[in-house]
C-alpha cells in the first residue's frame, strides 16, 4: 500500500487520523474522541442516512433543555470514563512489565571474565539472531556498579 501511494499519502492522513482517533484503544477500550468530548463520534454518513440517534437529535433542537441536560449527564460521566480508562491503561502497563520481567534474566559478569558482543553490521541484514552475529572474545576489566563494563 505504501508503495501504492507514493508522495500522495498527505492527501490520506486526515482520514487516517479520523479513524484512529475514533476506534477504540485495546488498553482503555474507548477512543480518544469519547475520553475527550464524553460521547461516540457520529460518522457523516449517520448523519446524512437517518438512524436513531440522529432523529433523536432533530426531535430535542425542539427541546433545547431536555438536549441540554442530557449533555450535561454526558459531560458529568466523562471523569468515570476517564478514571476507568486509566485505572485499565494502570492494569496494562502493570502486566506488560510483569510479562518483560519474566522473559529477562540480569546477569551479572566479574572482573576477568570473557565475553562476546554483539556484532551490528552482521546483525543488520538478519531477520532473527544468529550465532554468526557475535564479536570476540573480550575480557572484562572494570564492572562499573551503574551497570556497564569496561572490556578489552
Amino acid at each position: 500500500m505504501s508503495q501504492e501511494y507514493i508522495g500522495g499519502w498527505a492527501m490520506h492522513l486526515p482520514d487516517a487520523l479520523w479513524a484512529y482517533k475514533n476506534s477504540p484503544k485495546s488498553t482503555t477500550r474507548l477512543s480518544p474522541f469519547s475520553l475527550v468530548y464524553g460521547t461516540e463520534v457520529m460518522s457523516p454518513i449517520k448523519v446524512m442516512i437517518h438512524s436513531l440517534r440522529v432523529m433523536q437529535m432533530k426531535e430535542n433542537e425542539k427541546e433545547k433543555e431536555v438536549f441540554a441536560a442530557e449533555r450535561y449527564e454526558d459531560v458529568e460521566g466523562l471523569d468515570e470514563k476517564r478514571e476507568e480508562a486509566q485505572e485499565r491503561s494502570c492494569k496494562y502497563r502493570r502486566r506488560m512489565t510483569e510479562a518483560y520481567g519474566r522473559m529477562t534474566k540480569e546477569r551479572v559478569f566479574a572482573e576477568g571474565q570473557l565475553m562476546l558482543k554483539v556484532a551490528d553490521y552482521v546483525r543488520r541484514g538478519m531477520a532473527g539472531p544468529s550465532k554468526f552475529a557475535w564479536e570476540g572474545p573480550f575480557v572484562i576489566r572494570n564492572v562499573h556498579p551503574t551497570g556497564y563494563y569496561r572490556v578489552t
